[in-house]
């Protein structure tokens, strides 16, 4: 892969491997990396549980997009939150990319991946139906921005085999 193909943006719902394939897939890039919400936490110097208490999500989406627009000039990977969708200035931008990349998998799997997280505001004392329902409210923009769908039930490997495979195809 070379420069040309950045930013490469992974989305997806919480719990999906955004931050850890991102992680994985610069290290064997040799690329840049940022987890969205971990420079958010550092800008703002709050977490993430701690700025939806004080501004609310809307608050919180407006300041995701704030950092979005710089994260997409400085680094070659990003890992977006799973709500990055929900805001149509982040949208905007996202649609802007090529290489937007859709992390997704069962909701089972993401469930047991996240239900005790309490990083995870949207996700705190949810039950598996109410994690599906935001799920689906968010699947069609996931799929109108995404360049390619990767299962991330396979292991770590396999998928950034298949992200890296594709986007030399690309």
């Amino acid at each position: 892969m070379n420069n040309k193909q950045t930013p490469i943006i992974l989305i997806g719902f919480m719990g999906t491997g955004k931050s850890t394939i991102g992680e994985y897939l610069s290290l064997a890039q040799d690329m840049s990396f940022v987890d969205l919400d971990i420079y958010i936490e550092f800008k703002e110097k709050q977490s993430i549980p701690q700025l939806f208490e004080q501004i609310g999500e809307s608050g919180f989406r407006k300041l995701e997009c704030k950092y979005l627009k710089e994260c997409v000039e400085k680094y070659d990977i990003i890992a977006t939150g799973g709500g990055v969708i929900d805001y149509s200035e982040s949208l905007k931008i996202l649609k802007k990319f090529k290489h937007v990349i859709w992390l997704d998998c069962d909701i089972e799997v993401i469930y047991n991946r996240i239900r005790n997280d309490a990083h995870r505001p949207n996700a705190k004392d949810k039950s598996k139906k109410q994690l599906k329902n935001l799920y689906l409210s968010r699947v069609s923009r996931y799929n109108e921005i995404a360049f390619m769908k990767v299962n991330s039930e396979k292991t770590i490997k396999d998928i950034c085999d298949l992200i890296t495979n594709h986007l030399s195809c690309g």
